[in-house]
Order: C-alpha cells, then structure tokens, then sequence
C-alpha cells in the first residue's frame, strides 16, 4: 500500500479512519491489549490491512486470548466470524479429547503392569500384550461400542478371536433370505458377530446366522400380526379393509419378512416341518428359547409333582 510509505501519519489516521478507530479501541480496551509492533497504527495497517468492508470487525482467531498482535487476529463478518468460532470450539474439544485419552491411556497401561492384574480402562490382554480396545474391537471386526457386551461374564480378548473365528466359518454372503442392499446385509453380518460372541461354545455350531434371523424376524412377524388383528385387518373383509390393509405398515414389514423366513426356516430341518401361518406363536416360543441356551446355556430342571 503506497499510502504506507507516503503519508504521514495524521494524515493517515485520517484517510484510514475506521481503522485508525479500531486500532485505538483495542489499545483503550480494559481487559485487552496489543503487542509489539501493533501499538504503531502504521505497522498495525501494513499487517491487518484495510477494511473490507462496514460490515468486517477484528476478531482475535483464539478467543481465549486477549491480546492483539501480528498473526492473532483478521477481519471478519458476522457469518464468518460464526464458522469461524464454530471449527474454533470443534478443534478444541478434538484437542482436549486428545489430551484426556492420552492421560487415561498411560494410568491405564501402568496399572496393567502391576503382576495378575485385572482388565482396567480400556485397555486389556491379548496375545500376552496389553492392548486398547480399538484394536480388539478392529481385530473381531465390530463397533468398540459392543465390547462392553461382548466382554461381559469374564470372557477374554483371546476367547473372543477364537469365537470370532468361529462366527466367519458360519457366514455365507449368498444366502437367499438376506437382503439385498449391501449396507443392510453388512449390518446384519456385523450384528450376528456381536452375537455370536456371546454364545456358549457348544452351541458355536447350530448358533448360525440363519438362526440369528428367524431369532429377529419371526417376533416382529408375530407383533404385526397381532397388530393387524387388532385393527381387523389381519382378514380384511371387503376392498376398503383390504386397501387399509395393504397400506399399514405392519402388514407391508409382515410381507418383507414372510418369503425371506420361509426360505430361512428350511436351511434348519427341526422348524422346516413348522407353518409361518399356523405354528407362528409356538414357533416362536421355542426359537426365543433355544437363543437364550445358545447364550446361557442349559438351563436346571426345577423337579415338581408335574416333572415326577
């Protein structure tokens, strides 16, 4: 800017008024200030430069810092000063999370190292080393979210690679009742390995994502069933019930659901025998149960008069 080298300075002060009157706010300011160089107007201008506009204030790019100086503060508009406070607060928290998990980290690997030492944070043994979480998590191919569930009742990381290993032998990506969006049948392959995770050993084998299916479809089949009994759709009795039925959405979730567990249910042979239309509530019952052994395992026979 020629005016820089030219001018005197009153006479710059004068032709840069609005400049000159935030250069001389911030000096006045209580609580702020200004360093260095910045304390001349003549050197605050050639850094900050002109105004772009009436609607442009100075704003210090960290609003944690009060004082005013060379590379700590640049014109801004209200909207951009707005973005620009918003990444400001994104990039803190980012930082402070950092820092948190970076102390937890280090208390949490010198707590592992005291002898027999139980799991601790998150961070635990695997392969006869401490690792974090994450790397479990990525190691058995789910969400970090998940371990608390699938480390409950005192199973190892070992334990679950070789349960994790299992689940892959049992998945087959062509079955034909899987959907057919990608995003969902990754979903529900993601779901089955958490689950399987927790299946007691001797029911690795018959514990198959086929099963898991049936497990989830056939409840929701039997709640939209009860659900369009309820309202009388369930045999609709003329064309308005009809097209009342055809529009609920439990009939349609029904629909998606039937041909896709008729097809399941004969990869299993002991509920291949069974009807979706009239065996649906036993069917049910005794797939909720046979989950919960795969999970529990066998469960005690309380002896009664009955069993005697």
């Amino acid at each position: 800017m020629q005016d820089l080298a030219d001018l005197t300075l009153p006479t710059l002060c004068r032709k840069y008024a609005n400049e000159a009157s935030v250069h001389r706010n911030i000096l006045m300011s209580r609580g702020t200030g200004v360093t260095g160089t910045w304390r001349d107007f003549r050197c605050f201008l050639t850094d900050i430069g002109q105004r772009p506009s009436s609607d442009h204030g100075l704003v210090l790019l960290n609003r944690n810092e009060r004082t005013y100086g060379p590379g700590r503060a640049r014109w801004m508009t209200a909207e951009e000063q707005a973005a620009h406070e918003a990444e400001f607060d994104r990039q803190q928290a980012s930082k402070n999370r950092e820092q948190q998990q970076l102390l937890h980290q280090a208390a949490a690997i010198q707590r592992a190292k005291a002898p027999n030492a139980p799991n601790f944070g998150q961070w635990t043994p695997m392969a006869g080393r401490q690792v974090s979480y994450t790397e479990v998590a990525k190691r058995l191919a789910i969400p970090v979210s998940a371990l608390s569930k699938t480390m409950a009742e005192g199973r190892s990381a070992d334990e679950l690679l070789k349960r994790s290993g299992s689940a892959q032998e049992l998945i087959n990506p062509d079955l034909q009742w899987l959907p057919p969006d990608p995003v969902r049948k990754a979903g529900f392959f993601e779901a089955f390995r958490i689950w399987h995770m927790q299946v007691q050993p001797q029911f690795s084998r018959a514990a198959t994502p086929t099963f898991l299916f049936l497990y989830i479809a056939l409840p929701v089949m039997k709640e939209c069933r009860d659900e369009l009994m309820s309202l009388s759709l369930w045999n609709p009795l003329g064309q308005r019930a009809m097209n009342a039925r055809d529009g609920h959405i439990a009939w349609k979730k029904y629909c998606e659901f039937m041909p896709r567990a008729q097809v399941a249910m004969m990869e299993i042979p002991i509920y291949a025998t069974y009807s979706l239309l009239s065996d649906l509530d036993p069917l049910c019952e005794r797939i909720i149960t046979a989950e919960k052994r795969f999970r529990e395992g066998p469960q005690k026979v309380v002896a009664t008069h009955r069993a005697a």
